[in-house]
């Protein structure tokens, strides 16, 4: 075998230090070289057995981390993990869920940093990236949200670290600085469905939008997210016992949870059982497409405005705690692990905060009765 074959460990012109050196033919029948710096000729004698195992094995396809580029990183990246989710029984073994969104996530990162080399991308490259996003319009001309910035922040932290772990990477450059992602500074809806607003939109609900009402009630009535509520089977519903059983493979958190059904939930749901065709893997609501446009045309009718269907789940978060659920149930209802996530939800309206004031009056009352007698 030739020398370089085994590689060797020395010096370098150009560089202080020990370096492990191996040179080997890819297969396209181009000559590469990897050289990484090495603490002692001991680390570098594991590393370069280590390199010659890996292109054994793999090929002669290893990959140079110090010469790679991001672009060629995003790469491999998007064939191991972007992929499309395999499940067994209700366990995932490969892909994600969320890979079309982290695929758009990527692109902008990809036009930016592609050409640029791994090792040398620093938090400062980073902090640059996340000033020039802010100060972006979005493809329809509105304002860029810190929201969207960080989910492309989390990604590409996400990428590197994927580098490191693989071995082309010896530090992530996230923990080389002050934080680049502050979900605290991002946007916090706290829009809640009066019930008067609830009725005017339930109102519209007929004709080419009657498929809306049963949909809204169980987002409503059980504080599901949105692709839970659309991925929900026949079989997943006990109309007899009032009961919801919602998969694991279609939570956000990766649990399974129950969720007991309102009087009403159950009566619509029973008037789609009499129409829904007899499969227990059927849709329940039957929607596989958006309706966004047709939820915007029933707001619009119903002068609901600044309302997304997002925002039932934090009505119905609301509504629970009001109801005089305590929080910690209410968060096995809705699926909430983190406390901080759920008091997002748990917001205060306008009779809650009436009902404050009045407590705190009789609560004054009460102490000046208190204080007279003492005189």
């Amino acid at each position: 075998m030739p020398r370089e074959r085994k590689g060797y460990i020395g010096k370098r012109k150009d560089r202080p230090g020990l370096w492990a050196r191996v040179t080997y033919t890819d297969e396209t029948g181009r000559r590469r070289v990897i050289q990484r710096k090495v603490a002692s000729k001991t680390e570098g004698k594991a590393l370069l057995k280590k390199l010659l195992r890996e292109i054994e094995d793999d090929g002669a396809r290893i990959i140079d981390g110090e010469r790679m580029t991001f672009g060629k990183l995003a790469d491999i990246y998007t064939d191991h993990k972007l992929k499309p989710p395999v499940y067994k029984g209700e366990t995932r073994v490969s892909g994600m869920r969320s890979w079309k969104n982290q695929l758009v996530a990527l692109k902008p990162l990809v036009e930016h940093f592609g050409k640029m080399r791994v090792r040398s991308i620093t938090h400062a490259d980073i902090e640059k990236y996340k000033i020039q996003r802010m100060q972006t319009k979005t493809h329809r001309g509105a304002d860029r949200t810190i929201t969207g910035v960080n989910r492309e922040l989390s990604l590409i932290r996400a990428i590197l670290n994927f580098a490191k772990r693989s071995g082309w990477l010896n530090r992530n450059p996230f923990g080389m600085g002050e934080s680049l992602i502050s979900h605290a500074d991002e946007n916090r809806r706290e829009r809640i469905l009066t019930r008067e607003e609830e009725a005017r939109l339930l109102a519209v609900c007929a004709g080419p939008r009657a498929h809306l009402r049963p949909l809204l009630i169980c987002a409503l009535d059980t504080g599901m997210r949105r692709g839970e509520i659309f991925k929900l089977q026949w079989s997943d519903v006990d109309l007899i016992s009032g009961i919801i059983r919602v998969r694991k493979t279609t939570t956000k958190t990766w649990e399974a949870r129950t969720i007991g059904m309102t009087t009403r939930l159950q009566e619509e749901l029973r008037r789609l059982w009499e129409v829904a065709p007899p499969d227990p893997s059927g849709l329940v609501f039957g929607i596989t497409n958006n309706i966004n446009r047709s939820f915007g045309t029933a707001c619009e009718k119903a002068t609901v405005e600044d309302f997304r269907l997002h925002d039932c789940r934090h009505t119905a978060t609301t509504r629970m705690i009001q109801a005089g659920m305590p929080p910690m149930e209410v968060m096995k209802i809705t699926g909430h692990k983190q406390i901080a996530t759920f008091l997002r939800y748990m917001n205060t309206d306008d009779q809650t905060a009436r009902r404050t004031a009045a407590a705190l009056n009789v609560f004054y009352s009460e102490e000046t009765t208190v204080f007279e007698m003492v005189n």
